[in-house]
C-alpha cells in the first residue's frame, strides 16, 4: 500500500498526470476550433477533405510529444526511440509513397479548383460525374458505360471539363448538291434543336473530305449526362431528313472486272 501511495504521489506520476491532461485539453480545443471553423465557413468538399486532414494532424502530433514527454518525465530515454522511429518512418515512408503522391495530386487538385463533385471530367477517353473526392481518391460514373469507377489521383494526369458541345459528322456523296446539302443540314439542325434536352443545334459546313465522301458537321448543345439520350434523338431526326430529301448516303462498292478465258 505504501508503495502505491509512494508512486501515486511521486512527481513523475504527479508530472505524467498533468501531460495527459493539458493533452486531452489540447485535444478538445483543437477538435472544437475544427467545428468552429466548418461552420463559420462555406467551404467545398475538396477543401474540406483538407481541412479535416490537417486537424486530425495537429491532434496526432500532439499525442506524440505527450507520449515522449511523459516517458522523459519517468527518466526513460527516448533518444533511441526516436532514433528507432526514424528508422521506421523512413521504411514508412517508402511504403507510403504512392499515398503521398495520391495526397499531393489531391491537393494540387483543389489548389487548381481543377473540378469538383458534381462536374462532368473527361479523363484519358471516358467521361463522367464526379460522385466522390477525397485527398487520395476520385469517384465518378461513367457516361458510356454507366460503372462507377475510382481512381487513385496520383493517376490523374489530365482532366478536362465536359462543356456540352458534341457534333455529329455526316459523311455525303461528292456528286450531291452543296447547296442542297447545306438547305437540308440547316433545317434538320431546327429540327434537331427542338429535341427535348438540346439548348441549341446549328449546321457548322463541311468539315472534311475523305477518299469517298464529303464530310458536313451539325453541332448541338446539351448537359454532359444527357448526351447519348439527345444523339440517338438527333441521329433519328438526321436519318429522317436524309430520307425525305433523297440524298443517299454513300456506301463501299467493289469492282469486279472477269476476263474471258481468250484473256479479253
Amino acid at each position: 500500500m505504501d508503495i502505491i501511495v509512494k508512486m501515486v504521489t511521486s512527481a513523475q506520476f504527479i508530472s505524467s498526470i498533468v501531460i495527459i491532461l493539458f493533452t486531452i485539453i489540447a485535444t478538445l480545443v483543437i477538435e472544437h476550433m475544427h467545428k468552429l471553423y466548418v461552420k463559420k465557413t462555406n467551404n467545398t468538399v475538396q477543401m474540406n477533405a483538407i481541412v479535416r486532414s490537417t486537424f486530425r494532424l495537429m491532434k496526432t502530433v500532439t499525442w506524440i510529444i505527450a507520449v515522449l514527454a511523459v516517458l522523459e518525465v519517468n527518466n526513460i530515454r527516448v533518444t533511441s526511440i526516436i532514433a528507432g522511429v526514424g528508422v521506421a518512418g523512413a521504411v514508412f515512408g517508402m511504403a507510403m509513397q504512392d499515398v503521398f503522391k495520391d495526397v499531393l495530386m489531391g491537393m494540387h487538385i483543389i489548389n487548381d479548383k481543377a473540378f469538383k463533385v458534381g462536374d462532368v471530367i473527361k479523363i484519358d477517353d471516358d467521361e463522367g460525374i464526379v460522385t466522390l473526392f477525397t485527398l487520395q481518391t476520385t469517384q465518378y460514373t461513367s457516361l458510356n458505360t454507366g460503372d462507377s469507377v475510382t481512381i487513385c489521383n496520383r493517376n490523374i494526369t489530365k482532366v478536362g471539363i465536359a462543356n456540352g458541345i458534341y457534333d455529329i459528322d455526316i459523311g455525303l456523296r461528292y456528286d450531291e448538291d452543296p447547296e442542297h446539302v447545306r438547305e437540308v443540314l440547316t433545317d434538320c439542325a431546327k429540327k434537331i434543336k427542338a429535341i427535348k434536352g438540346i439548348k441549341n443545334s446549328e449546321y457548322l459546313a463541311v468539315q472534311s473530305f475523305d477518299a469517298t465522301s464529303a464530310i458536313y458537321r451539325i453541332r448541338y448543345w446539351c448537359k454532359p449526362k444527357d448526351k447519348w439520350v439527345t444523339r440517338r434523338a438527333a441521329m433519328g431526326v438526321l436519318q429522317k431528313c436524309l430520307l425525305e430529301s433523297d440524298i443517299v448516303l454513300p456506301y463501299s462498292q467493289l469492282d469486279v472486272h472477269v476476263n474471258d478465258s481468250d484473256g479479253k
